[in-house]
């Protein structure tokens, strides 16, 4: 619980100066992955109605402990009289005012448990904060690295439009010596424009992706900014067991079902205090106006003690208990299968980390081969010895081979930020470059 509670008091300090941070990144214009992460826990949505969430289980226990405490009610008559009544007292103005004081004293454990279960509610509203913080931070670091992935595909696309470009100027000069055909001239301006077209698309999908970030971060979209930062990786060590065991230490879903079943435990609490005896003391003061004659004196004390015990309800518990113990019988029945999702969605984690591991190998050495294949296309049709397919199918490749390993380490990135919020340590333990 310690560690939980860090978190929302390091979010609540963040969120009161995160407007002068917020205001500093709009003034250098620059948003880094640390960055976003920090601005998201200010102010994402999700965030901060998680933030109410806790607000309000915290009011849900002064509702409880008020359960248990003496109230005081203050009450007050006038009446007005347009007649004598049969006494004679032909007074217009009748006037009174009562105080009465009212302390449980006990509920057959209704309150107790009451209050018990609201302690718990305010843990699970804890568990739930940070449960949205490791949602929304996982959001971010997918949005945050696909601008990344969409900037390194400009990259790509503009140095595939230079060499159209070029190699269009170089066939041109062919033509003008004999040395090229109008085909191969027609063959490389389409070369060109498909180039140019790809560049528009990337930089279209480019400021799809930041605008996508902005949103999640609840940023205006008209805010000037620069998206600082490159895809990178660093092969991750660990072994399934152990993320296992981290993760029912410390996912925040699977505590907050194992606390429903601490709920449940005091619901039957307050069921079952439907057949217990219940007792409550009460006193009142009464003032009326001592000028009436029936009246012989003004002032009126009274102290009552009031025991209740429940003789027969014809079954109204014993069905209250009933659905109570049933609840809680399926409550336990989530706690299992959170946890077989947890094991299962560990599991599913690593085999996805060996593949993006495996995929961004094979990237890597297709990415190599691609450069090779496009050196000797060009050497080749420069010597005569090749035809000018070769050099436009080879070229066609490279651009593909950089944008699919470009795709796969960020694949291979995300896949590590994806282990850490399988074990629930994502907002403790970031994934920083």
């Amino acid at each position: 619980m310690r560690r939980i509670q860090k978190i929302i008091i390091i979010s609540m300090v963040l969120l009161f100066i995160g407007g002068s941070l917020w205001a500093a990144a709009s003034e250098d214009t620059v948003l880094t992955l640390e960055k976003a992460l920090s601005v998201a826990k200010e102010q994402n949505l999700d965030i901060l109605s998680a933030q109410q969430e806790l607000v309000r289980a915290k009011g849900k226990l002064t509702e409880a402990r008020a359960g248990g405490l003496p109230s005081l009610n203050l009450g007050a008559g006038y009446t007005r009289r347009e007649k004598p009544d049969l006494a004679g007292n032909d007074e217009e103005n009748i006037f009174g005012a009562a105080l009465t004081l009212t302390q449980p004293l006990y509920q057959g454990g209704k309150i107790r448990a009451g209050k018990q279960q609201a302690s718990i509610e305010i843990q699970q509203a804890e568990y739930y904060y940070v449960e949205i913080a490791e949602q929304v931070a996982l959001n971010v670091y997918n949005r945050f690295y696909a601008v990344l992935l969409e900037k390194e595909n400009v990259k790509t696309a503009e140095d595939a439009f230079a060499f159209a470009e070029k190699y269009l100027d170089e066939v041109k000069k062919k033509h003008v010596l004999g040395l090229a055909t109008g085909l191969e001239i027609t063959r490389a301006e389409k070369q060109q424009a498909e180039s140019r077209t790809a560049l528009i698309r990337a930089r279209n999908n480019l400021e799809v992706a930041k605008i996508n970030l902005l949103e999640l971060l609840n940023v205006k979209l008209d805010t000037s900014y620069t998206i600082e930062g490159n895809l990178s990786y660093a092969p991750v060590a660990g072994q399934p067991e152990e993320s296992l065991k981290k993760a029912l230490a410390y996912r925040p879903d699977y505590q907050r079902a194992k606390l429903q079943v601490d709920v449940q435990d005091q619901q039957i609490r307050i069921a079952q205090s439907g057949l217990k005896p219940s007792a409550s003391v009460s006193g009142s003061y009464r003032y009326d106006d001592p000028e009436q004659a029936y009246y012989e004196s003004g002032d009126t004390w009274q102290v009552r003690l009031t025991v209740d015990i429940p003789v027969m309800d014809s079954g109204l518990t014993h069905g209250r208990i009933v659905q109570q113990k049933a609840l809680r019988e399926q409550t336990m029945r989530n706690v299992e299968k959170k946890e077989e999702s947890i094991r299962s969605e560990v599991s599913s984690v690593y085999l996805d980390l060996k593949t993006a591991a495996q995929v961004l190998e094979e990237a890597k050495l297709n990415l190599k081969l691609a450069e090779e294949t496009l050196r000797l296309a060009e050497v080749g049709y420069r010597e005569g010895v090749g035809i000018q397919l070769d050099v436009l199918d080879a070229r066609a490749s490279l651009t593909q081979a950089r944008r699919e390993y470009s795709a796969a380490v960020k694949d291979y990135a995300f896949a590590i930020v994806r282990l850490r919020k399988a074990e629930g340590v994502l907002t403790e333990e970031p994934v920083l470059p």
